[in-house]
């Protein structure tokens, strides 16, 4: 594997105090660091490393990891949203005719890999800094494994098959990677390792990080809980009903965190007790770019480039008074007067002729990714309670709290089995939507992905995305046949 880029991207960051990582387009490979600190220099305290813990949240920030494609994409090319910018890369998404040269394809793959190696390198080192306690080693190796958790289950769905309950899970995953990369030039040829192993490293990391982390956090920071929260939904893609369940009501019951009683305030709101864990932005992150979420979000007269609104799918499948997908209407906005950044009752407003989302509203890109919320808590353990060994009465009590703050009555005292799952899942999509988990979603489900622009049924090719042609020419483990079919 090449980490020449990755290596550069990590000293850089900490040289300029831990606190930005390099954006998402500077992808040169093979270019020493203009700026860098030995590794040995950077955790020689508490301080430095908690400047390369800061850096690695930082990687989470970029385009192909919470900053931009990688969230939209998965909304966009499911049935939530229409993009109808002019970048081709992202039509050819839309389209499901994606190559292995795909740059937004590239680009997730590489972010990842950055920040894995961040995280790699804070788990080797930390415990080795000299006048450290136990409990500061917990604290950065257990957020450190969290991050490297986040990133491994966001890739292996995008470039592996399902995880298949039962099965043996030896369809190729992608690279594991566990040692951190300090040279600039080093030879770190890897093979994919299977989608099995990959499941297997989350898992161990998110208990690890659970025994070493204390439950609460900063809802930028990961605690306890926030693991707890990732391993309930890993639970859930890997078929372990009861555990996911489990998991989900431990961190529902826990002191600090709660179901807002209205949809919108979690996202005017970013401390608000729903949010379990967010990638923090600032208008200071994001400045000089247009790769961040509102940048696509929010139409031109209001700053930003106005490429993705809710489609016609999304809209028609709604219930009446879905506060979720009912757009607030009547407002009298206009390029001059946008209004505030919630813009109406409901989580869609209608400006210029079409329908927008209230989840990314800031002009100035600044607010924060709600990675892991309450919400889907509740709908993870009522998933896990129909399929697992709950009763089908509890897992509609959790339905109809997601349904009654949406403004939605209650389901019928008799659904259960595959209906109640259908209904489930449809509360999954609007619940969640504009959040980039639809795809993934309809992908575990074994579903038909359906864009505005395409179709992919299960087993087509285009349900997941190629390893990048460039990591197969750089990468001496790695060869066409270790490509994903079709590509």
């Amino acid at each position: 594997m090449n980490y020449s880029t990755t290596i550069r991207t990590l000293l850089v960051a900490l040289a300029a105090v831990g606190l930005l990582g390099l954006t998402a387009c500077d992808q040169t490979i093979d270019k020493d660091p203009e700026q860098s600190l030995p590794i040995d220099q950077v955790f020689q305290d508490v301080s430095g490393a908690q400047s390369a813990l800061t850096g690695a949240y930082s990687g989470l920030q970029a385009d192909g990891v919470y900053g931009g494609f990688q969230t939209m994409a998965g909304d966009f090319t499911a049935d939530i949203s229409t993009f109808d910018g002019s970048f081709t890369t992202w039509q050819q998404a839309a389209a499901f005719n994606i190559s292995s040269t795909h740059g937004p394809t590239e680009n997730i793959w590489d972010d990842h890999y950055d920040v894995i190696n961040r995280a790699n390198l804070i788990i080797e080192n930390a415990p080795n800094i000299e006048g450290a306690d136990q409990g500061q080693i917990d604290d950065l190796v257990g957020q450190a494994k969290f991050i490297r958790a986040l990133s491994y289950f966001n890739l292996v769905r995008w470039f592996g098959e399902p995880y298949e309950p039962g099965a043996s899970n030896d369809q190729a995953g992608v690279i594991l990677q566990t040692d951190g990369v300090q040279s600039t030039d080093p030879d770190f040829n890897q093979p994919r390792s299977s989608v099995g192993e990959i499941y297997g490293q989350i898992r161990t990391d998110l208990e690890d990080a659970i025994s070493r982390l204390d439950v609460k956090a900063e809802r930028i920071r990961a605690g306890q809980a926030v693991a707890e929260a990732l391993l309930a939904k890993v639970s859930l893609y890997q078929g372990r009903y009861d555990e996911a369940s489990n998991l989900a009501g431990t961190v529902i019951r826990r002191d600090g965190f709660t179901l807002s009683d209205d949809p919108t305030v979690p996202y005017a709101n970013e401390s608000n007790p729903e949010i379990i864990f967010s990638t923090s932005f600032s208008s200071i992150d994001n400045s000089g770019t247009n790769a961040f979420m509102s940048s696509f979000y929010l139409p031109g007269d209001f700053g930003g480039r106005g490429d993705i609104t809710a489609n016609s799918q999304f809209l028609s499948g709604a219930e009446s008074g879905d506060r979720r997908a009912t757009p607030s209407t009547g407002l009298g906005l206009s390029g001059t007067n946008p209004g505030p950044e919630i813009k109406g009752e409901n989580l869609l407003y209608a400006y210029d002729g079409s329908i927008w989302t209230n989840k990314w509203t800031n002009p100035n890109f600044g607010d924060d990714m709600p990675v892991l919320r309450v919400a889907e808590m509740y709908l993870i353990r009522a998933e896990g309670r129909v399929r697992g060994s709950g009763s089908a009465s509890d897992a509609r009590d959790d339905v109809n709290a997601i349904r009654s703050r949406a403004g939605l009555n209650n389901v019928s005292s008799s659904l259960s089995g595959p209906a109640l799952i259908d209904e489930i899942i449809r509360q999954r999509r609007y619940e969640l939507a504009f959040e980039g988990d639809r795809r993934h979603d309809l992908q575990r489900l074994g579903r038909p992905i359906t864009s505005s622009s395409g179709t992919v049924q299960p087993g087509d090719s285009q349900r997941i995305l190629p390893i990048p042609a460039r990591e197969i020419e750089v990468n001496d483990a790695l060869d066409q046949s270790s490509q994903n079919p079709g590509y």
